[in-house]
């Protein structure tokens, strides 16, 4: 078999070999795994399915990740008495808000609301008292068009 260029075409003839040779080693590769794996059954493919779903942990709604995450914050003997908020973002991410006395009682409510199943994100916009409530003085920008 002599080495084909990049210029040169395949005729007819090699181009219906060569489609010959694919199919047979595909037919040939899909008997070999048949064999190998099995045959597939409707009872085989729901066996797999329900394995496939068990597996799986349940998603809860939106609304019943939020309730998890404000039943924790009550629980909780540090945060219950602060009235955080738990908003909901999207699946999995819910917001904290509220004010708080000290950045530890931040932290815990963030870990707190993290450590509820289903909760995947927490976006901690806690404010702390004496801290985050001080004016600060930002220079005002001037109006500088000429």
């Amino acid at each position: 078999m002599r080495v084909r260029h990049d210029d040169e075409r395949l005729n007819a003839g090699e181009a219906l070999w060569w489609a010959a040779l694919g199919t047979g080693a595909g037919l040939l590769a899909g008997i070999g795994l048949g064999a190998w794996v099995g045959g597939v059954s409707r009872g085989r493919v729901q066996r797999a399915a329900n394995r496939l779903r068990e597996a799986a942990p349940p998603q809860l709604t939106i609304a019943a990740s939020v309730q998890a995450v404000r039943v924790a914050l009550q629980a909780e003997p540090r945060l219950s008495k602060l009235g955080i908020q738990a908003v909901p973002v999207s699946r999995g991410v819910v917001e904290l808000r509220g004010w708080v006395p000290s950045r530890s009682a931040r932290t815990v409510a963030g870990r707190t609301a993290l450590a509820v199943p289903g909760i995947e994100s927490v976006i901690n916009s806690i404010l702390v008292r004496g801290e985050d409530d001080q004016a600060s003085e930002v220079p005002r920008a001037t109006d500088q068009t000429a």
